[in-house]
């Protein structure tokens, strides 16, 4: 025999044998996803659902939000209030201050005025 015959069916045989050895891996692997299809297959899911809510449950929850904001809308109204009387109860004060300054200065004047108008 030739050297290259030789080296030709050597070739030959080592490409029979990747092609052979390549066809076993593959059914080999298939072997084995079938049988994890078949696991698969026996799992059982679970299905979560939300709880179902009753009129009466939604009810109360809205009532509950909406006093919630009641009681939100009051306390800054409050505050408001709060603040405006401060502003107001200062205003005042100037005012008594004013008025206090004014009454001593019409003091002298009147005891002096009612001496002098008599004829």
């Amino acid at each position: 025999m030739k050297p290259s015959q030789t080296t030709t069916k050597i070739m030959v045989l080592v490409l029979l044998a990747a092609v052979g050895s390549y066809f076993w891996a593959y059914s080999h692997g298939a072997q084995e996803r079938v049988g994890r299809d078949a696991e698969r297959s026996r799992r059982e899911y679970e299905v979560v659902v939300p709880p179902f809510k009753s009129d009466m449950e939604r009810m109360i929850e809205a009532y509950e939000r909406l006093s919630d904001q009641y009681l939100t809308l009051v306390q800054n109204q409050l505050q408001r209030m709060d603040a405006d009387q401060g502003r107001i109860l200062a205003k005042l004060e100037s005012i008594e201050k004013k008025l206090d300054l004014l009454s001593k200065k019409f003091q002298p004047q009147a005891a002096g005025g009612g001496a002098e108008d008599k004829p």
